[in-house]
């Protein structure tokens, strides 16, 4: 068995899974590995490189579209304010005032923003601003921090991302793992009444293939937009489901004499 035949057998032909689960331990593996990974670049890597495209680089970014800049004597000022917009965030640096004020902060959305000696990030939920940190400026910026400065730190940047991206895939992991568990303690219930002789491991692996079809829609969906969330999750939950027991009835029946 191939392993594209692996992923479409996985979405579509529960019948299959009989002849998934007959496959090396490292088959599994791997699959799962890919599996996060096109998570990982679908919920991480395809937005960030967006946004990063979007503004033309760090480099573009911090020597070009922010004016220039200094922190001195545990002051920030910038000739003029920057405003940029990151998903549902907005980045700002005003520093008119030593704390960027509730009322600037109009639309909904959360906020980054910069003052003369604060950082706060803050929320706006139906015109009702949450401030929920507060960190002064001297205790990460040095004395003469400027935006040349924030061009030496792009490598760290790149590498803080490709980290964020592999956290992710972890995460997507753990979740995902987590619901076969959870399935899995249902399911071997009906493996050990009918008699269909699966381990629990047998049982986790059938449980993580069921959940592909829902994991790739759901995801997607996340990623671009197009319906409600928690609608489409509660879709997936049921596809998922779906898909497992008919994994499980499929081989209860070729267990049958």
């Amino acid at each position: 068995m191939s392993f594209s035949e692996q992923i479409v057998y996985a979405m579509f032909k529960p019948s299959k899974y009989k002849e998934m689960l007959e496959l090396k331990k490292s088959r599994f593996v791997v699959f799962v590995i890919v599996l996060m990974l096109a998570l990982g670049i679908v919920r991480v890597a395809v937005p960030t490189a967006a946004v990063i495209t979007g503004f033309g680089g760090f480099e573009n970014l911090f020597i070009n579209k922010i004016s220039p800049m200094e922190y001195k004597d545990d002051k920030l000022s910038i000739e003029e304010k920057f405003e940029m917009s990151v998903g549902t965030y907005k980045v700002i640096i005003d520093t008119e005032d030593s704390r960027f004020p509730d009322e600037k902060m109009r639309r909904k959305g959360g906020y980054l923003a910069f003052g003369s000696e604060y950082m706060t990030l803050a929320y706006n939920v139906g015109g009702r601003v949450t401030r929920y940190q507060e960190i002064k400026l001297d205790s990460f910026l040095s004395e003469g921090f400027n935006n040349e400065s924030l061009q030496k730190m792009i490598p760290f940047i790149y590498s803080y991302i490709v980290f964020m991206f592999i956290a992710s895939c972890g995460v997507y992991f753990v979740k995902y793992a987590l619901l076969s568990l959870i399935f899995g303690f249902f399911v071997n219930s009906i493996n050990k009444k009918a008699g269909i002789g699966l381990s629990f491991g047998e049982v986790f692996k059938l449980c993580f293939y069921g959940q592909t079809l829902g994991i790739i829609i759901s995801n997607f969906n996340m990623a671009l937009g197009f319906l409600p969330v928690i609608l489409v999750s509660g879709v997936c939950v049921v596809l998922s489901v779906n898909m497992i027991l008919s994994g499980i009835f499929a081989i209860g029946k070729t267990k049958q004499p």
